[in-house]
């Protein structure tokens, strides 16, 4: 009769053609066996190993690691998994997922067994996607930086060029109340002064709406406020600015995302909702930052106010969604006719923080 091989053995032929590989190790942490696996993915033969401490081939930097998850697995602490590199047959580096588990106390085993996956190009792909993602992240910063660059240049272009003509000409205006033909109306002529101021009251607001916030001392929750401040109301409305003082420091290219859809919402909601009261909200909850602008205003139908600004050419809504897209965030807007409106915007708030 054919005695079968002990347990341990018929475990490791069990793994010989899978694409993982599993060592049997004693509780002295010397290698018993390895799976025939082991030899395309390092160029090693089994029985290189055995006999040898299984931390010979890993990483120095990953060796106390690799000594603590053995150490725990002999007090049979269960299966744990820990990412590891070791050294193959011509020097170079392959990075596994181990898990271990002791069969000590099981007499058909007394081993403890390793079941390992490689997982090497798993990590390029991570590493080239971390690496992909960090170049996207730098463009995003560098084209919002170009937008409020040419921004600030519209900006000083309306006050000090065409805001200025517009002045000049309503002061020019103002004593010629008489033409070669004769009197001017009074009323006439009041009428073309009054458009004429208009234009520069909405030109100031653009501009003011254009400049960058200055938040290097005041910070996000400084620049709100003061935006808030000089917002020009209607005799009947409020609006009500809360901030989380948790909030600190954040990087410039989040918090003046997080200004932009502040900025953009309110006016919107000054302007057309009709509303008496506007709350403005800046969180710091469970780990994100949210900035959110509640009214109790006229409410709209979002799918149709949609469907007709991407006919118009309007910016509003896509412009605040892109705002928080490319700051890592996500955005949502609720509304209906007679119920209000509600924006939010919500970031991962450590993706937020200003670098040291």
């Amino acid at each position: 009769m054919t005695v079968p091989p002990p347990l341990p053995q018929r475990l490791l032929q069990l793994m010989d053609h899978n694409l993982d590989f599993m060592e049997i190790l004693g509780a002295d942490g010397r290698v018993q066996g390895v799976s025939a696996a082991i030899k395309p993915l390092s160029g090693y033969d089994p029985q290189d190993f055995v006999g040898r401490q299984y931390t010979n081939i890993v990483h120095p930097e990953d060796r106390a690691r690799a000594e603590e998850t053995f150490a725990r697995a002999l007090h049979e602490q269960g299966p744990e998994t820990t990412k590891l590199r070791y050294r193959t047959k011509d020097g170079s580096w392959r990075t596994i997922l181990a898990s271990t588990q002791s069969f000590l106390n099981d007499p058909a085993v007394r081993a403890v067994v390793v079941l390992t996956r490689d997982v090497t190009e798993q990590c390029y792909d991570e590493a080239a996607l971390a690496l992909a993602n960090a170049r996207v992240a730098d463009l995003t910063e560098q084209l919002t930086g170009a937008a409020e660059k040419q921004r600030k240049y519209l900006a000083a272009e309306l006050h000090d060029d065409v805001q200025q003509i517009l002045v000049g000409l309503r002061m020019s205006m103002a004593p010629s109340r008489k033409g070669p033909g004769g009197d001017l109306p009074n009323d006439l002529v009041e009428g073309w002064i009054g458009l004429v101021q208009t234009a520069i009251d909405h030109l100031h607001e653009l501009t003011v709406v254009m400049r960058k916030p200055a938040m290097d001392n005041q910070g996000l929750p400084g620049a709100m406020r003061s935006y808030v401040d000089k917002l020009p109301l209607a005799p009947n409305q409020k609006v009500l600015l809360e901030t989380d003082a948790k909030i600190g420091s954040l990087a410039p290219n989040a918090a003046l995302a997080c200004f932009r859809i502040v900025q953009e919402g309110l006016a919107n909601a000054v302007k057309h909702s009709g509303a008496r009261h506007l709350l403005v909200q800046l969180r710091s909850v469970a780990n994100r930052l949210t900035v959110s602008i509640r009214d109790d205003g006229v409410g709209f139908d979002v799918n149709n106010v949609r469907a007709c600004a991407a006919d118009a050419g309007s910016i509003g809504l896509s412009s605040m969604e892109e705002r928080a897209a490319l700051a890592g965030g996500r955005f949502e807007i609720k509304s209906s006719i007679g119920h209000g409106t509600r924006i939010r915007a919500s970031f991962p708030i450590e993706a937020l923080r200003r670098p040291p």
